[in-house]
C-alpha cells in the first residue's frame, strides 16, 4: 500500500488516511505521546547539562515535526521560547495538533512543564484560525514544505537544534548534507541533539520479524519494499558517526542502545545481506542512540 501511495500524486494525503483510518497510527497513543515527552525532556536536560545555559531564550531549530507538531509543542512546555520548525512535505493538521495540545495541558502534563498550551476555547478563534494563531502564541515559526538541506535560515542564527527518530527516514547524502545546513545555522557555540532509531520499523506491525528483519535483504529487493512515503536508510551507528564526524561536528555525549545477548543471537541466525555480511553482529545490533553534538574544532 505504502509503495502505491508513493508513487500517486497527492500520495501524502492519501497516505494520511491509511495511517488515521486503516492503520490507526495515527494520532498518537497516550504510551507513545508519553514516550516522546520524554524523549523532549532528555533534549533539554542533555542540552542544558552540556551548554551549561538555560534553554530559556534561546533558538531552537527543529525538522521532522510531523502531522501533530508533538515534539514542538512538548519542547515549548518544558521551556524552549522560539522554535523553527520544518517539514519536507506541508503535514501539520489542526485537528491532531490540537489533540495532542489538550493532552499536554491535562491527562499527559508532565512535572518538567513549565507551562502547557492554551486550549482552542481559551483562544476563541475560529477553527481555521486556531492553529496559525497558536504557533505564533508559542513562539513556534511553522515552514513546509521546506527543505532541511536549504533552509533559508540566517549563518549562525541557531542556539540549539533537535531531531528525534527522523533522520533515519532520510537518504545517506541526504543526511551529509542537512548537516552541513545545521553546522552552517547553528552558533559556534550552538549544539544539537540527535535521537535515532535504528531498527526495521515494519517490525512495529509485524510481530512476525526482528527488528532487525531489513539487513537480510539486497538492495534491490529493498528499494522493492522501501517506499518514499515509508523510507528506512539502514544505516548502523558507526556509519552515522562517520557521516557526522566528516560534516564538522564532534559527538560530545553519546547514549547508545546496544543489542542484547538474545539480538546477537538473532543476527548470527539470519542470512544477513551484502552489505551486512560480515559486519560484526555488536555493530549490527545497535537499535537507538542520543548524539549531542557540538562543531569541531577543525573542519575536516
Amino acid at each position: 500500500m505504502q509503495r502505491v501511495l508513493s508513487a500517486l500524486p497527492g500520495g501524502d494525503r492519501a497516505n494520511f488516511v491509511f495511517q488515521r483510518y486503516v492503520t490507526r497510527g495515527l494520532p498518537l497513543t497516550d504510551v507513545k505521546l508519553r514516550r516522546s515527552i520524554e524523549q523532549g525532556v532528555a533534549h533539554v536536560q542533555r542540552l542544558e547539562s552540556v551548554s551549561g545555559r538555560s534553554v530559556r531564550g534561546r533558538q531552537f531549530f527543529e525538522f521532522g515535526a510531523g502531522y501533530d507538531l508533538h515534539m514542538p509543542l512538548v519542547l515549548w512546555c518544558l521551556g524552549v521560547d522560539r522554535q523553527s520548525v520544518i517539514d519536507i512535505r506541508s503535514l501539520a493538521r489542526t485537528d491532531l495538533v490540537e489533540g495532542v495540545a489538550r493532552r499536554l495541558a491535562g491527562t499527559l502534563r508532565h512535572p518538567n512543564f513549565v507551562r502547557v498550551p492554551p486550549s482552542m476555547a481559551e483562544l476563541d478563534l475560529a477553527y481555521d484560525q486556531w492553529l496559525p494563531s497558536l504557533l505564533a502564541e508559542l513562539g513556534i515559526e511553522y515552514q513546509a514544505p521546506r527543505d532541511a538541506r536549504a533552509t533559508g535560515l540566517p549563518e549562525g542564527s541557531v542556539d540549539f537544534v533537535t531531531s528525534t527518530n527522523t533522520l533515519e527516514h532520510v537518504p545517506q547524502d541526504d543526511i551529509a548534507a542537512i548537516l552541513r545546513e545545521c553546522r552552517r545555522i547553528l552558533r559556534d557555540d550552538g549544539l544539537m541533539s540527535f535521537k535515532i532509531d535504528y531498527k526495521d520499523h515494519y517490525s512495529y506491525f509485524d510481530d512476525s520479524i526482528s527488528a532487525y528483519n531489513f539487513l537480510t535483504l539486497d538492495e534491490a529487493t529493498w528499494r522493492r519494499h522501501n517506499p518514499s512515503l515509508a523510507f528506512q536508510n539502514r544505516l548502523r551507528h558507526r556509519q552515522y558517526v562517520d557521516i557526522i564526524r566528516a560534516a564538522g561536528f564532534e559527538i560530545v555525549e553519546e547514549d547508545v542502545t546496544r543489542g542484547s545477548a538474545e539480538d546477537l543471537a538473532v543476527l548470527r541466525s539470519m542470512p544477513l545481506a551484502p552489505p551486512f555480511a560480515g559486519v560484526a553482529v555488536e555493530d549490527l545490533a545497535v537499535r537507538a542512540s542520543r548524539m549531542v553534538l557540538a562543531k569541531a574544532t577543525a573542519t575536516p
